[in-house]
């Protein structure tokens, strides 16, 4: 049973101004009018986004910071790519026929570690423009995606491949250097395509204007399953259904995107039926569950999907900690038995969320793979005392721990601002606290967010999540990626760990594609994850996904995340 938690921003929803829209669905038949004797009328969906995307190919050219998400859940509606995952987990071919496989000769893997795979492309794609879709687009989008004068937010799997050959306009053969575990899976754009046809010449002739087109966002041209027709600066996003989409026409009409990025002003309009529905990040998990439990009040049934799919976590400094005790892996281990992640997930999630012990999720199946490796810490604060009483931290007067040299031992947690970051850091310190440890809470200020430079200088925890991707598995402690003058302070391992061992291990799940090799890999990266902790694992945040009664056919992200409109063709509204 779900509880319905409240929150004080509610009680102003109400008075929050209604964003001009459509109607949230055709209207009915008046009664006594035989519906067979009218044409149905057309269909269509208004959706609340948290913001308006800088792009709409989430890779290319940008798109990444805080509209990365808002452009990957768009993607595939206007877009699609070789294969896609789903809500369970299965791995589908999208513009491929069929995926690679060993047995079919499509996926050759020589002794030296260097691959081959063949895709076969659905004949019949064409672009919304109606020019049919070729390899030549795929190795352009490849193209495109290694060229390192080009302002891309991301390079993905196009780095890993060597070369791509095209026997004919619907064969890909492409050829890899090295051992890549998810060959035979490109659920991503990073080999595009791209259409040559539009940009090649373009982009041959100035690669500046190329990346300024307005294709890249009002006049996109994909082979996805609804095509751009207006794009409103600041306002809203409208899509209608491709009559040619290769595999049948959507089953909705028009899709109507609005940028709102007040949560408040989102929930009004769901309530009062001017919008549909909202995909992830428009309102919070809190919001989003009061506007259930008021349609459910009213006798509706609404679509309602929570979903893990951030790994939450203390990033721990490992470059000149202060203080300097917290190199050491047993005042680490205290202090994670310090922590009561359970009243995390109780009160910033109603219990939704599982409290979690290493990055890989309960739900994902390689679960099953680690979770008898992993070390557990539970909230008890007389093994953490006795961690901690190890590096010479005791109780002093007034009941605050004090070092072996007497002095009192404060640490400093950020994070950046929100009602939700705000309550979980509040939560850690008041733990931590009750160990006591003078913990201090910083929320980093709005102006300096976005500051590379200033996030990575905190000088003992800053509370952070990544998505449950693989990418993030192997990049979140690896050496290489400490955030440095060198890399612009982007590097992706926050906590600027640096272990050989865990370096290693990464290196070989980055290649492994035998299961019992990746069965021990993995086995090998939780345990000295747990063991070790570079981060303290908190929860799994979860996002919710929510429309009215009357949608069907949204079943959530992907497992692993990649985007919602995986499915959207099938979404349908009646």
């Amino acid at each position: 049973m779900i509880r319905q938690p409240l929150n004080a921003f509610l009680l102003t929803a109400a008075a929050v101004t209604v964003v001009a829209c459509g109607p949230a669905a055709a209207p009915s038949p008046r009664d006594g009018a035989p519906s067979e004797a009218r044409p149905s009328a057309p269909k269509s969906l208004t959706i609340a986004l948290e913001g308006e995307p800088e792009y709409l190919l989430m890779s290319a050219l940008g798109g990444g910071g805080g509209t990365g998400q808002i452009s990957g859940n768009l993607r595939l509606a206007v877009h699609q790519q070789l294969a896609t995952y789903d809500d369970l987990g299965n791995v589908h071919p999208q513009l491929a026929v069929e995926l690679p496989a060993a047995d079919k000769g499509t996926w050759v893997i020589r002794p030296d570690g260097s691959m081959q795979t063949t895709y076969r492309i659905h004949r019949n794609v064409t672009w919304h423009d109606g020019t049919p879709l070729t390899a030549r687009d795929f190795v352009f989008g490849w193209t495109v995606q290694r060229d390192r004068d080009l302002p891309l937010s991301g390079r993905g799997v196009a780095d890993e491949v060597g070369q791509i050959a095209t026997p004919d306009d619907s064969t890909l053969v492409i050829e890899w250097p090295r051992s890549y575990p998810f060959a035979n899976i490109i659920v991503d754009d990073s080999l595009g395509p791209i259409p040559a046809h539009l940009l090649e010449a373009i982009y041959q002739a100035d690669k500046e204007r190329f990346a300024q087109l307005p294709y890249w966002k009002g006049e996109f041209v994909g082979v996805g399953p609804y095509r751009v027709v207006e794009w409103e600066a600041g306002s809203h996003l409208v899509m209608k259904a491709y009559d040619s989409f290769y595999r049948g026409r959507a089953r909705i009409d028009t899709l109507t995107f609005r940028f709102i990025s007040s949560a408040p002003t989102v929930v009004a309009n769901l309530l009062s039926g001017a919008i549909d529905g909202q995909i992830p990040r428009a309102v919070d998990f809190a919001q989003s569950m009061f506007v259930k439990a008021e349609w459910e009040r009213a006798g509706q049934t609404p679509v309602s999907i929570v979903q893990p799919t951030h790994y939450r976590h203390a990033a721990v400094r490992f470059n000149d900690p202060r203080p300097r005790e917290i190199l050491d892996p047993r005042t680490r281990r205290g202090l994670m038995h310090a922590l009561d992640r359970q009243a995390l997930v109780d009160t910033l999630l109603d219990g939704q969320a599982p409290v979690a012990d290493t990055i890989v999720s309960p739900d994902d199946p390689r679960w099953e793979w680690v979770k008898d490796v992993v070390a557990r810490y539970p909230y008890d604060l007389r093994l953490a005392e006795q961690q901690l009483a190890s590096v010479g931290w005791q109780r002093g007067l007034g009941g605050n721990l004090v070092n072996a040299a007497g002095e009192p031992v404060a640490i400093q947690i950020w994070t950046t601002g929100g009602q939700q970051n705000e309550q979980e850091v509040a939560i850690v310190a008041d733990s931590w606290k009750g160990a006591g440890i003078a913990a201090e809470q910083f929320i980093v200020p709005q102006a300096q967010a976005r500051d590379n430079r200033f996030r990575a200088s905190y000088p003992a925890f800053t509370m952070t999540a990544v998505p449950l991707r693989f990418d993030n598995l192997t990049n979140i402690h690896y050496g290489a990626l400490c955030p440095t003058e060198e890399n612009r302070f982007s590097g992706s391992n926050n906590s600027c760990y640096r272990n050989p061992a865990m370096d290693s291990i990464t290196d070989g799940l980055r290649s492994a594609i035998a299961p019992d090799e990746q069965r021990r890999l993995y086995r090998d990266w939780v345990r000295l994850h747990t063991e070790d902790l570079p981060t303290f694992p908190l929860y799994f945040n979860v996002q919710v996904t929510l429309f009215r009664d009357g949608v069907t056919g949204v079943k959530g992200d992907t497992k692993p995340r990649t985007t919602i409109s995986w499915n959207i063709a099938e979404w349908d509204v009646r």
